[in-house]
């Protein structure tokens, strides 16, 4: 995309995705609010249209206004226009399960990590937004009948994967790269501000580090679509796996302990991961260069 097929300063572009987004958040938690009132008993129901007016009104809307904005073309902004290689997606299906005892030590070590005793108040508040989180999430598993487990998919795997995708990756990153930001250092200023966005200190690094991986994909295959496929795979994978936790042992099953894999297992893991983000990058590069040629 050329500079000429974009309208004001890259400052003012992010200006306005922030004021956007500010907006379209502050009407969210309004309209939150008021649906936990008028479903007052229903708490589930509720947290589940919340999650799906957030989704909408404070991530897609403010990425698809903000493109509209400042480019005269869009949907190539947003990178949306070019369809992912099936290839590219079976390398995305393949790391998500290779990369899990490597994902899990880094889930351990950030969650285990203990602030300075001169911070010991602030880590009891960074806890307490945890274990928040956590019942939230158990609160929306309730309900373990295999239609409960499809809405969950739905709002929490599919909606909320293709929504933050295209707030950070498709808008946030594609402006700040545009706007001639060095890549990495645009994917990773992103990374760091997705991670934050979720407000949970504890889970702060293997989020970040899952947000560069969206944003490399980006970057490699030049579609929105494969960083959207890999986002809603990883949080389809944590709905099912805490949908059958509850149904097998109740809500307390759900535990927010990671679990420590062992060096072995780790390190093929590390292995494993790293030869298939290779694969994934040349597979996306050979793509690009044959469409070219």
């Amino acid at each position: 995309m050329k500079r000429t097929d974009l309208v004001l300063s890259l400052g003012q572009r992010l200006l306005l995705l922030l004021c956007f987004f500010l907006i379209c958040y502050i009407l969210t938690m309004v309209c939150s609010y008021i649906l936990g009132v008028a479903l007052a008993g229903r708490a589930a129901t509720a947290l589940r249209i919340s999650a799906l007016l957030q989704d909408i009104l404070a991530f897609m809307v403010p990425a698809v206004g903000t493109a509209v904005l400042v480019s005269r073309r869009p949907a190539e902004l947003l990178c949306i226009t070019t369809p992912p290689r099936l290839t590219l997606i079976l390398l995305v299906v393949a790391i998500l399960f290779v990369s899990i005892p490597a994902q899990e030590t880094i889930i351990y070590w950030n969650y285990n990590i203990s602030l300075p005793e001169s911070m010991a108040g602030l880590e009891q508040t960074f806890r307490t937004l945890e274990n928040m989180a956590a019942d939230t999430l158990k609160t929306m598993m309730t309900d373990t009948s295999i239609g409960a487990l499809i809405l969950n998919i739905l709002i929490v795997g599919i909606a909320a994967g293709v929504a933050e995708e295209l707030l950070f990756r498709g808008c946030f990153q594609r402006l700040l790269v545009t706007g001639g930001v060095n890549v990495h250092l645009a994917i990773w200023l992103v990374a760091i501000c997705f991670s934050a966005m979720h407000m949970q200190i504890f889970g702060f690094v293997p989020r970040m580090l899952l947000g560069a991986y969206f944003g490399y994909l980006l970057l490699w295959s030049g579609s929105v679509w494969v960083p959207v496929t890999a986002h809603v795979l990883n949080n389809t994978m944590f709905v099912v796996t805490a949908w059958h936790q509850v149904r097998q042992g109740g809500l307390d099953a759900v535990s927010q302990e990671p679990t420590l894999w062992g060096f072995l297992p780790t390190t093929r893991s590390l292995l494993l991961t790293a030869t298939t983000l290779y694969l994934i990058y040349s597979t996306a590069k050979s793509h690009i260069g044959q469409t070219k040629d």
